[in-house]
This record gives structure tokens, C-alpha cells and sequence, in this order.
């Protein structure tokens, strides 16, 4: 198995799509993420198979019991499955630890033959070695872009 590790925010939610659609005062299912990061996502997914499994701290707002942060999720998850890039898994929630500890969790029960990491921080302190060589790091929230993608299928090749 192959997974890729998604961060949303500056990754899929960027800073432009955000204030465009707060801009246009779209309802919360009516955000438009970005489209050139679901795409780009997308030809990952259908190039190596991973799974798409979410690190991001919006995976706490899965099950919020808020209408409205559910209308923002379920509007995430569907254009993430429109794009070819349906999320598949989350990792764990592990209180008072980073986002290498709670990848690493999720690893030590589902072995990958390889995986990647798309994130806009590097936020791996507790488990360094769960990021190196599988980090790719998006700059400037501006999300995913073909150097992007480039790296990202090395890693999973």
C-alpha cells in the first residue's frame, strides 16, 4: 500500500480560494478549494494508487456535531473524491504530541511500501525520521503545484 499523508490548510484550502470564496460570501457548502491543488492531487492518486489518508486538524471536525462545520467538511470531502483524491483514512488524535507522532502511529498499523507527506509546515519534532525523505513541503499556503507533484511521485515510486 501507498498513502499520502494531506494537510488541507495552505495545502487544498489556500490562502487565495479561501478569500475568494469568503469574498464572494459563498455558504459553508459552497467553498471552493483550490482547484489547481485537487487537481494536481488528483493525477497523484491515480499515478502510484496511495490511498489519501488526512493529518490535518481538520480531521477533529469530522464528526463535529455543528451543521455549518459539517457543511464545510462535507463540501471538502466531496470535491477531495470529485478530484479522484477521496480520503480514505485519518490518523489519530493524539493529544499533546505533533504531526509526526500521530503519522507514525498510523503507520505502525498500516504498514506502506511508501508514502508521502504534503504539508505547508514542517511540524515533526517528537518522530523526525517519520518526515525525512517523505516531506514535501508546500510554501506560502499557496498549495499544490507541479514541482509539487513532481517530488511527491519520486517519493512514492
Amino acid at each position: 500500500m501507498k498513502a499520502i499523508f494531506l494537510d488541507i490548510d495552505g495545502v487544498i484550502a489556500t490562502r487565495d480560494s479561501m478569500v475568494a470564496s469568503f469574498d464572494r460570501d459563498l455558504e459553508p457548502h459552497e467553498i471552493e478549494y483550490d482547484r489547481r491543488s485537487l487537481t494536481y492531487l488528483g493525477c497523484i492518486v491515480k499515478q502510484t494508487g496511495a490511498i489519501v489518508v488526512l493529518s490535518s486538524s481538520w480531521r477533529a471536525d469530522l464528526n463535529s456535531g455543528s451543521a455549518f462545520i459539517e457543511a464545510i467538511v462535507n463540501n471538502l470531502l466531496d470535491q477531495l473524491s470529485a478530484a479522484g483524491a477521496p480520503i480514505s483514512d485519518a490518523t489519530p488524535m493524539i493529544g499533546g504530541t505533533d504531526r509526526s507522532y500521530e503519522i507514525g502511529a498510523w503507520l505502525d498499523e498500516h504498514p506502506c511500501e511508501a508514502y508521502v507527506i504534503i504539508d505547508d509546515r514542517a511540524r515533526f519534532e517528537l518522530r523526525p525520521e517519520v518526515a525525512d525523505g517523505h516531506l514535501v513541503l508546500i510554501e506560502d499556503s499557496n498549495g499544490i503545484r507541479a514541482s509539487h507533484v513532481a517530488q511527491a511521485l519520486r517519493i512514492l515510486r
